[in-house]
């Protein structure tokens, strides 16, 4: 597993990279980014790949929000590399990618790490959904499984099954998620997120997950404020708290009064270790969830790789019939 570190001071966890070479040039450091809809690229590596034209601009949708607008252009003739590719032998051996849909976005990860070759683009969900997608951050390892063959495997190997959603067209994940010290058995919208190295709520959320008081100001243990450095370059500044992440399975409506509850999690799973998320009204919440004319109200959180990185987590994201989806992750 190859990772980008974060600058000195820097919040959360490494991000992750994968290789591609394109029309056999490279390899390219791309990170794996399941909040973002499409790919990026960097303006460097358009001019170096001599890609012309565009299909008109667009703004992608990342985990901080939209970014800014750049050229849509088809990134053609790209191949995962540089790993084990089971049936494939020799250092040559290459997984081909369909065409995909690329943002030409010069972003702030790419030159995030000065003793690191510059990342040159990101892949988002049209690239994840081809796969299960297996992060063993204990044996530093990215293994990417046909879809619908990881689930068995997982069960096998006693990981904790977390019922999971395609929240919408983007095709961008969400599971439902609570906290060890909840004050509401209420759950809130989780956006998975491995390209976002911290974690955050909104204040909707921070209501239901216990950190707020009655006057709505937080509580607990609270640490300096994250300057959260989007896709655009632009940082915004952000409280943050201590909290302990958990989640809740799938709804049950008791027969007898109609009563709707959730399904705890199993006895095997422990909530993840507590980490200090960014409270705040991000733009994702209401350019991911809301309906595009009014704001997006409803409790809801970022889950980024400070809490995926603590322990092994397989995103089913591959592509099926239905919205339903399923992490896997280790009990503890």
């Amino acid at each position: 597993m190859r990772r980008i570190k974060l600058p000195r001071g820097g919040v959360g966890r490494d991000y992750v990279l994968v290789q591609l070479k394109i029309n056999g040039d490279g390899p390219y450091d791309f990170m794996l980014d399941s909040g973002l809809t499409a790919e990026l690229i960097t303006p460097e590596l358009r001019q170096h790949l001599g890609i012309r034209g565009s299909k008109g601009k667009v703004a992608g949708l990342a985990a901080g929000g939209s970014s800014a607008a750049g050229d849509l252009v088809q990134l053609k003739g790209a191949s995962l590399c540089c790993g084990d590719l089971p049936g494939l032998r020799g250092s040559a051996a290459e997984l081909p990618l369909p065409p995909m849909n690329a943002v030409v976005l010069d972003f702030p990860q790419a030159h995030l790490d000065p003793e690191h070759d510059p990342v040159e683009g990101m892949l988002g969900m049209e690239v994840l959904q081809l796969f299960d997608t297996d992060l063993d951050f204990d044996r530093s390892r990215v293994r990417l499984w046909q879809p619908g063959a990881v689930g068995a495997l997982a069960e096998r190997q006693g990981l904790v099954e977390v019922p999971a959603a395609v929240l919408n067209e983007t095709g961008v994940l969400g599971i439902r998620i609570t906290s060890r010290d909840a004050a509401s058995p209420q759950p809130c919208v989780g956006i998975v997120d491995c390209g976002a190295s911290f974690s955050a709520v909104n204040w909707a959320a921070a209501r239901l997950l216990g950190l707020t008081d009655a006057a709505g100001n937080l509580r607990g243990k609270k640490g300096p404020d994250i300057l959260s450095l989007g896709v655009d370059g632009r940082p915004v500044p952000y409280p943050t708290t201590s909290v302990s992440f958990s989640f809740a399975g799938n709804p049950l409506k008791d027969p007898r009064t109609g009563q709707l509850s959730f399904e705890p999690p199993p006895r095997g799973f422990k909530p993840w270790a507590p980490v200090m998320a960014a409270v705040g009204d991000l733009p994702v919440f209401s350019q991911l969830l809301g309906d595009g004319r009014t704001p997006f109200t409803g409790p809801a959180a970022l889950i980024g790789l400070d809490v995926w990185g603590q322990r092994r987590t397989v995103i089913e994201a591959g592509r099926q019939s239905g919205r339903t989806r399923r992490l896997f992750v280790a009990g503890k």
